[in-house]
Order: C-alpha cells, then structure tokens, then sequence
C-alpha cells in the first residue's frame, strides 16, 4: 500500500467568543488562514508555520502551542465549540489500490488531552483534478480551509 501524499494539517476552532488573542499569543509560529466569522460563530484556522512534511510533528507542534497557552489563552481554548485537527493529503489511487497513513499513539493521546478532534480531508491528485471543472472540485462544506490548501499545496510542489 502506498502512502498518500501528506499536505498540511490545520487547526480549526469555532467559538461563540472572538479568538484573535488566540492567534496572536501563538504568534509567528502560525499562518493564519482565516479569522473571521461564519454562520454565527467566530472562526480561526492555522497552520503550523514552516514546510514541516510529517502529520506527527505538526500535530505535536500544535499540542506544544495548545498546551503553553496563558491561563486566558485556555480559557478560549476550552470554551471553543469545535476544536479540530485536519490533516490533508492528496489521494494516489492511481499509483495503488489503496491508501494508508497511520498517527502514532502519543501524539493521539495529546490531541485527545486537549479536547480536539481529528479530521482528514483526502483531495484527488493534482494532474486529475485539474481535468474536472471547478465547480465539480469546490465542495461546499470545504471553504476557506480547501482553498488555502491548494493553494499552499501548489506551492509546495
């Protein structure tokens, strides 16, 4: 089985609270994809800074940051209403039959610590997904997060 080809992983929170401090205290080890409202909720999405290629290190580089947050930083974690890690990849099923990664125990037992979930978003290779129209690629429920990895995505390669 062939691994698919790892992309990013984003955190993504949702609050009823602003979460800009929240951001700012993690600084410049952070991208910030998005912050901003939608549907009614306050929205931040990060990425881990730097062209780290492994789920796990990213994974744990977002626990550090989670886990030296000052008291008023935990407070917006833990009043967050959704607190995820989505790790994206990019499907080779042309390559192979099947796909696989694994996350190790540890960093399983730290994102579990911290409250948050663990999302993948598989994309369809590049050179395919650029034969079908826009349209078809952009689901909805994707957003800001979908766009910004393809973009990082493209620029990686």
């Amino acid at each position: 089985m062939n691994s698919p080809d790892f992309l990013n992983v984003d955190l993504c929170l949702e609050s009823k609270s602003a979460l800009r401090c929240l951001a700012r205290e993690f600084g410049s080890k952070v991208i910030v994809l998005f912050s901003g409202r939608m549907k009614g909720r306050h929205c931040l999405y990060l990425e881990i800074a730097g062209a780290d290629r492994s789920q796990d290190r990213a994974l744990n580089a977002f626990c550090s940051l989670v886990e030296a947050l000052s008291e008023r930083g935990k407070s917006m974690w833990a009043a967050a209403v959704k607190k995820e890690f989505d790790l994206g990849y990019e499907a080779r099923l042309s390559l192979k039959l099947a796909n696989r990664f694994t996350i190790r125990p540890n960093t399983l037992r730290r994102v579990t610590r911290l409250g948050a979930t663990v999302a993948v978003t598989i994309y369809r290779e590049r050179d395919a997904a650029m034969r079908v129209p826009q349209k078809t690629r952009e689901n909805e429920g994707q957003g800001a997060t979908a766009k910004a990895r393809r973009r990082n995505s493209s620029t990686r390669r």
